[in-house]
């Protein structure tokens, strides 16, 4: 692994990422079986097959009851040709893993017409801001708050929006453009730097550093590029989505890249207009699986920077699974002892952005497919290898910076320091105008505190 001071790394993933699937197919074998194959019963003693065995229900149980309650839909399955606004209730969800969807809310009322859409987002579009895309009913989902919510005091974007929705205006992906060109001047000036990760390495940190800085502010993992990423995904892999309008405007490069600019577009305009100080410098830190997405979001933003952090594949495993069974101790060892026996068992339903990376038959022949670590390590290692395929094919444009875990948290303010100047931003912690409180409290406090992705 290469490394200059021991905070920012160069530019050196070619080498890492070229052996991130060879490692992978090590470590998944050194954590998940022993000797030559998976220890079967007659390799251990019975009662630890036991206690494996019936940790193994409590811990299906456990998260069988953590998932939503389904809901029938009432929203509409075919194409709106109006824009409309409607009330809703968001639903209360113990675990979201699907991506957000209109489907995370309870419509009230009746829906009302938006025939002039562009004059509203005109005068109303710092209210809203962009949720989700509806394929079934071909328009862009976004969701105006509850009154006094600050979306951005909470350390997931998506999260507070699906809490705090009082509102949805859905806009019909055939005027987006019109929407978008509307206040395309008055965004023109934004500065986008997208973090791109492989998760659990210290990405939400940065990006609630930069939100308490006086020069930027963050936006944590907006959901629309996942939805767009896994369309995208679904569609090279022969599986056509059930309405026409989702292969139609990701049929080619050039209708996404259209896509990707109006939604930042109208994305931007929200951040800037809604917030007090207009910073004109945004932070997206996107999901890891939103990496696809690379080479098109090159073309939509040639302007923009770029920013990459990783971690340890073990240490990104090992966190995974203390987040994901709560610091329960007992499961915990139940977990790991239930792979260790060569038990295939599945804690968690995952989506197609946390299996996207495994579907891949490169890694058909690995042991344990289709199991928990399996999927984690699996996107750990596909993140890696698309980091430096990109840095390989663009290197002007990926990355602007790169970070390595434990440089940030050995020393976050250094870090973060040579990570702004390595954007180019003038920043001091000294500078007057900079509130030393909020950046002190963002450098000391859990930067997930409150939320399902806590580490505790």
């Amino acid at each position: 692994m290469c490394k200059t001071n021991g905070l920012l790394l160069p530019l050196c993933l070619e080498t890492e990422g070229r052996t991130a699937t060879r490692r992978f197919s090590n470590t998944v074998q050194a954590h998940v079986v022993s000797g030559e194959g998976p220890l079967t019963i007659m390799d251990v003693f019975t009662v630890d097959t036991v206690i494996a065995v019936l940790s193994a229900a409590a811990i299906v149980v456990y998260f069988l009851r953590s998932q939503r309650t389904p809901h029938s839909s009432s929203w509409p399955k075919t194409k709106q040709p109006l824009a409309y606004i409607r009330k809703v209730i968001p639903k209360k969800v113990r675990l979201q893993m699907p991506l957000n969807s209109l489907n995370d809310f309870i419509p009230v009322g009746e829906a009302t017409a938006v025939h002039d859409v562009v004059q509203l987002f005109a005068h109303r579009g710092n209210e809203f801001s962009v949720y989700s895309i509806d394929w079934e009913q071909e328009v862009v989902v976004l969701i105006r708050p509850v009154d006094g919510a600050d979306l951005k005091a909470h350390p997931f974007f998506l999260e507070a929006q699906r809490q705090n929705a009082a509102e949805v205006l859905c806009v019909p992906l055939e005027r987006l453009q019109e929407v978008a060109s509307a206040v395309t001047d008055e965004v023109a000036h934004v500065q986008e730097i997208f973090i791109f990760h492989t998760a659990r390495c210290g990405s939400t940190l940065v990006t609630r550093l930069v939100e308490a800085t006086s020069v930027a502010q963050a936006m944590s993992e907006p959901e629309v590029f996942s939805i767009i990423s896994m369309a995208l995904l679904r569609l090279k892999r022969g599986q056509t989505p059930s309405r026409p309008s989702c292969p139609e405007v990701l049929s080619n490069d050039e209708s996404t890249i259209t896509l990707l600019r109006n939604v930042v577009t109208l994305m931007n305009y929200n951040l800037v207009t809604s917030d007090p100080r207009h910073r004109h410098i945004i932070f997206y830190k996107i999901k890891p699986d939103n990496i696809l997405l690379g080479d098109l979001m090159a073309r939509a933003f040639p302007l923009a920077k770029t920013v990459f952090l990783y971690r340890n594949g073990l240490d990104v495993s090992e966190s995974f699974a203390r987040l994901v069974l709560h610091q329960k101790y007992v499961l915990y060892v139940a977990f790991w002892l239930m792979m260790r026996l060569g038990l295939r068992i599945r804690a968690l339903p995952f989506p197609d952005f946390l299996r996207c990376f495994g579907d891949n038959p490169k890694f058909s022949t690995v042991r344990h497919r289709g199991t928990d670590l399996f999927y984690i390590y699996t996107r750990w290692a596909g993140v890696l290898q698309c980091a430096a395929d990109l840095q390989r094919r663009q290197p002007g444009y990926f990355f602007h910076a790169v970070i390595y875990y434990s440089s940030l948290v050995n020393d976050k303010r250094k870090t973060f320091s040579l990570l702004m100047e390595k954007l180019g931003l003038k920043w001091s912690l000294h500078d007057p105008r900079e509130d030393t409180d909020k950046i002190e409290k963002a450098l000391v406090q859990d930067s997930q505190a409150g939320t399902s992705m806590c580490s505790r």
